[in-house]
């Protein structure tokens, strides 16, 4: 297993730069690092076995089949890279490794009472901190210097850091999903866009609002309106046993409805865990349901290049009756005017 963030679901292990070999007969996790993780192994993964590497990979997993006589080994291509694979190739044979689907996932988007909890607490860190930075903002401010600003103020409040690179938008910015913050200063009667989140105890949270500065634009204005209700009438529909492309097509219908369907071009959602982009993909080509135990972000948005855009995001668990709304930022036209 070579991918961080199911070493640390498996075994509690926070550590980068190890594996764990999980043996099919006893299912006992052998975790594989170096010596720099020893200790941090002992109290975070007292369980499992450990074997402490002085040379690559590739020769602890050489001796460990000839040890234990392995014929093959299951290896997470998604998460090996070419590299790797041709090193072990080479001294195992390429026939003793398998790519598998190894199911872990799905697995991991089906989140615990504790998971919830924690993602619970990044929202915690993550709202304080936008409110913080809400009553601090003032035209002049740069995007730049407000990321660094909601950062801070998430590290403060014991989140351990921004889940994703923070994007704060203004004006015409704002049409850019993915924009980069950079030194367009925030102006009287201009729009940002936030998109931010924290990471508590190694799980994510994920937000968007948009707020104008004492006006907001009439355009904006008008597909504020629209994005909330789409996003609104989206939430409702979300349910144990509901098909992910169903609860996608009724945001984007609304949409549509509206004449911004070419606008609307991203999935309406992604779960969130130890990953801030993990299974459940709601979207119009996803084929899975909806389970009790899903956190699905809800992110429906319209963007006009050059004048502005509008997303509105918030995170829902999908429980074994409906959803709950594990945010609870506004999001009225009103609370978006600052």
């Amino acid at each position: 297993m070579t991918n961080p963030l199911d070493v640390r679901y498996l075994t509690g292990f926070v550590g980068d730069d190890s594996w764990a070999l999980v043996s099919a007969a006893s299912n006992r996790v052998t975790l594989i690092s170096d010596f720099r993780f020893q200790e941090q192994i002992a109290r975070e993964a007292p369980h499992a076995a450990v074997v402490i590497r002085k040379g690559p990979f590739s020769d602890v997993l050489v001796r460990i089949a000839h040890r234990s006589k392995i014929d093959r080994f299951a290896v997470q291509s998604a998460s090996m890279t070419l590299a790797v694979r041709n090193a072990l190739a080479a001294k195992l044979s390429a026939r003793r490794l398998v790519p598998v689907d190894d199911g872990l996932l799905q697995q991991r988007a089906v989140k615990d009472p504790i998971e919830v909890r924690l993602i619970g607490r990044a929202l915690q860190c993550q709202q304080e901190a936008y409110r913080r930075v809400l009553k601090e903002l003032k035209p002049g401010q740069t995007e730049r210097s407000v990321v660094a600003r909601l950062e801070m103020h998430m590290r403060e409040l014991g989140a351990d850091g921004s889940s994703f690179p923070t994007i704060v938008a203004a004006d015409a910015n704002t049409s850019l999903p993915h924009a980069l913050a950079g030194q367009t200063r925030i102006k009287k009667g201009g729009t940002i866009l936030f998109d931010w989140g924290a990471r508590c105890a190694g799980y994510c949270s994920d937000l968007t609002r948009v707020v104008a500065i004492g006006r907001m634009p009439s355009r904006v204005r008008e597909i504020y309106r629209i994005v909330l209700d789409a996003q609104c009438a989206a939430i409702d529909a979300i349910g144990p046993g509901r098909a992910m492309c169903e609860v996608d097509a009724v945001a984007r219908r609304w949409i549509d409805k509206a004449g911004y369907g070419d606008q609307f071009g991203h999935s309406l959602g992604h779960g969130i865990g130890l990953h801030v982009h993990e299974e459940p993909v709601v979207a119009s080509r996803s084929d899975g349901e909806l389970k009790p135990g899903h956190v699905v972000t809800v992110e429906p948005g319209i963007y006009l290049p050059g004048v502005a855009g509008v997303r509105i995001e918030d995170d829902v668990l999908v429980t074994p009756r409906g959803r709950r709304v594990l945010s609870d930022l506004p999001k009225d036209l009103e609370s978006a005017i600052v």
